[in-house]
């Protein structure tokens, strides 16, 4: 069995594409495993991150024509061996759409990865155009899929809501921490502060920054505690968000940093105590699993598709539902905690949560046994 991973190259201001990553990571594993994988890469310019695998990779430009870039890829498939399997990352794509369709016509079995491209809050804000390629063109790319991969039950219960299909073609299998950074020393320096903190793209609507800014304002008006915020990102929203602390009174409590990188990330990561991430669009944030790792856990929205692990694991907590009054009370609810067996509990129980669940060699293993069946 031959494995080959399809992945679009969005155009992004990130230095990572988060779902090239998660091929990188699948094809590397994989590969170690003794398998023959290929990763196809489909973008306008060349993917540095493909660069230098021990895989093979084929990158087909999407710079000019669309059926160019088809034609290309129509070659590069009557080379492929019989039985090879084909898994697709991403969804409302296009050019998807005739390259599946000429996989399902050639008989070559797919496993579609939707990677949180059908959440309900893409599809209600998406223009007319990207709904009708919803309804009209993904629609059958599910239903050809052998199988499909969710990364959460909620994840699946979204789609299920949006497109009906046979459930029993569907399974859930979390995503790994990228790099596998599990060594990493578990959180030890103290401070006379509680430290929450949100790391991440500053959007407001988008990030539930709002929400979180709200919360914590309720939170330190109505408890006596030593509790402080750090919202460390960049984005087009930072000023937005100073005049929001400002208006809201959180100017001594609520600190805006800039994002940061490599060792320095993990530096700034290990002096906090809560990672909190109250997103309405938000797919797998790794720096829930990367805080997770530092034995750091987490608040979070069922929107991260992270609250069904958090919560089966005890790792953390999880928002029932994604509103300040909701998150107000879980800031009490761990701010108790911080002081008793419980917390400690939760702090191994988050570090156990990733080496269990998200180290990406087990779950390449995974999915190499969902190939099997097809």
């Amino acid at each position: 069995m031959e494995i080959i991973h399809l992945v679009f190259a969005r155009n992004t201001k990130e230095k990572i594409n988060q779902l090239v990553d998660i091929a990188n990571q699948l094809a590397t594993e994989q590969t170690k495993l003794g398998y023959t994988v290929q990763v196809w890469g489909i973008g306008s310019g060349t993917i540095e991150q493909l660069q230098q695998k021990p895989y093979k990779v084929c990158f087909f430009s999407s710079r000019l024509f669309m059926w160019n870039t088809l034609d290309n890829m129509k070659k590069a498939m009557k080379a492929v061996k019989p039985g090879t399997i084909f898994h697709i990352h991403g969804g409302i794509i296009p050019i998807f759409y005739p390259i599946l369709f000429h996989l399902h016509k050639n008989n070559f079995q797919f496993v579609l990865s939707p990677h949180g491209r059908y959440n309900l809050y893409t599809l209600k804000l998406a223009s007319y155009l990207k709904r009708k390629q919803f309804e009209n063109f993904d629609s059958n790319i599910i239903n050809w899929a052998s199988a499909i991969h969710f990364v959460s039950e909620f994840e699946r219960k979204e789609l299920l809501a949006s497109c009906p299909f046979d459930l029993q073609k569907s399974y859930v299998l979390p995503n790994g921490l990228i790099d596998n950074n599990i060594n990493i020393a578990p959180k030890i320096m103290k401070h006379d502060e509680i430290i929450y903190c949100y790391y991440g793209e500053l959007n407001v609507t988008k990030m539930g920054i709002d929400i979180l800014l709200n919360a914590f304002a309720f939170f330190k008006k109505s408890n006596t505690n030593n509790a402080v915020l750090w919202i460390m990102g960049n984005g087009k929203d930072r000023n937005t968000i100073l005049k929001s602390i400002k208006k809201l009174g959180l100017h001594k409590y609520v600190f805006v940093k800039p994002m940061v990188y490599g060792t320095l990330k993990f530096e700034q990561l290990s002096k906090i105590d809560i990672m909190v991430r109250p997103s309405r669009l938000d797919y797998s944030p790794f720096v829930v699993l990367e805080s997770a790792s530092m034995s750091i856990p987490s608040i979070v929205s069922n929107q991260t598709y992270f609250a069904e692990l958090i919560k089966t694991a005890n790792a953390g907590y999880t928002l029932k539902d994604n509103s300040v009054e909701t998150l107000s009370q879980i800031f009490v609810e761990s701010m108790n905690d911080i002081d008793s067996v419980q917390w400690n509990r939760k702090k191994m129980n988050a570090r156990q949560m990733v080496i269990d669940h998200c180290a990406w060699n087990n779950i390449a293993r995974a999915q190499i046994e969902v190939y099997k069946t097809l």
